[in-house]
């Protein structure tokens, strides 16, 4: 599939308001060539505007799409545009999302959503989705997807009722109401095995989010971040190492991911590793994640972080690694030593 220059055609038939910034056929950063699907953001501003998604003065083309406070959709471009960084998902090449997903920045600061933009974004997604011929599942947020890098957009929207959402449009069906996110979770993670006797726990320092003790792991849920699953047998342990949800990891993202030698799991407070057989679990965030990413996380030279960063003797940030010892500087570079410290 070439540039998604069908982009006004689909949204428009959804019944979708559509406006296009002069030139956009010929605006991005290359061409596409398959597309797999979509990543959703929030620009960080009730009030930005499509143009400053256009013509970026860092990035350029920062999207393809534009989605107003009031549920109207602005073509931007329809080449390559620079949105989604470094990050992983399933089915994606590691750090490649520019390459083949079309971008969605919503102008919102993540605190709440209009019903005219959210059920926008729900329609356009399906519309596009269909388009491609892809699932819902092929809509991800930056959060799922940028986690190494602390993103957080879409903020306040839960990723795994919005494909719901998206996915009944896309099979023209109503809506599905789900009263617990909890259960629905237990449903796709089977292998929690039995829930624990006691009912949901209340929990974290505002007391909004919502924890259920399983056989196998703990669900943890917060509004706008969804309920994900933490299993039992290593990350569930480094997990309470470092306070539950009330410490520096704060909530789940996203779902875990089994390793060859291990498990990972992003939260809001950075991206958490267990190697098989280790005493204890380490996380990376800030500019030694993002350059970790850079280099192919725990499949690159550096390997498993053996330890979180800590403030050496000259006050520099330092995070060892199997392979590598990194030093953050205030340069915002990293340095790195080959070796273990």
């Amino acid at each position: 599939m070439s540039d998604p220059t069908w982009l006004p055609e689909i949204l428009r038939a959804e019944g979708l308001t559509v406006r296009e910034i002069a030139g956009w056929r010929d605006r991005g950063h290359g061409d596409f060539g398959n597309i797999w699907g979509i990543v959703c953001h929030h620009t960080g501003s009730n009030n930005a505007s499509a143009n400053s998604i256009a013509f970026h003065p860092d990035l350029g083309l920062a999207s393809q799409l534009h989605l107003s406070r009031d549920g109207i959709y602005t073509v931007c471009g329809a080449g390559v545009a620079w949105h989604a960084g470094q990050g992983s998902w399933p089915g994606i090449q590691t750090n490649n999302a520019n390459q083949v997903t079309i971008g969605i920045e919503a102008a919102s600061a993540g605190q709440d959503w209009p019903p005219a933009q959210y059920n926008a974004y729900v329609r356009g997604v399906a519309a596009i989705l269909r388009k491609l011929g892809q699932p819902a599942s092929h809509a991800i947020g930056h959060k799922e997807w940028g986690a190494i890098q602390g993103k957080w957009d879409p903020g306040a929207i839960d990723m795994n009722k919005f494909r719901r959402d998206v996915q009944a449009v896309i099979d023209r069906k109503a809506p599905v109401v789900v009263v617990n996110e909890i259960n629905e979770t237990a449903k796709r993670a089977t292998w929690l095995g039995k829930r624990g006797t006691a009912g949901e726990t209340s929990v974290g320092k505002d007391g909004k989010g919502r924890m259920v003790a399983f056989e196998n792991g703990h669900v943890y849920f917060y509004p706008g971040l969804g309920a994900h699953a933490i299993p039992h047998g290593g990350l569930f342990e480094a997990f309470a190492d470092y306070g539950y949800e009330r410490g520096a990891l704060g909530y789940p993202v996203r779902d875990f991911t089994k390793l060859d030698h291990g498990a990972v799991q992003a939260f809001q407070g950075g991206v958490l590793y267990r190697q098989d057989g280790a005493a204890k679990g380490f996380y990376v965030t800030g500019d030694i994640g993002k350059r970790y990413a850079d280099t192919g996380y725990e499949k690159g030279p550096w390997g498993y972080p053996t330890s979180n960063e800590f403030v050496d003797s000259d006050g520099n940030r330092v995070q060892t690694f199997e392979h590598t010892v990194a030093r953050w500087h205030s340069s915002h570079v990293v340095a790195t030593t080959a070796g273990k410290a």
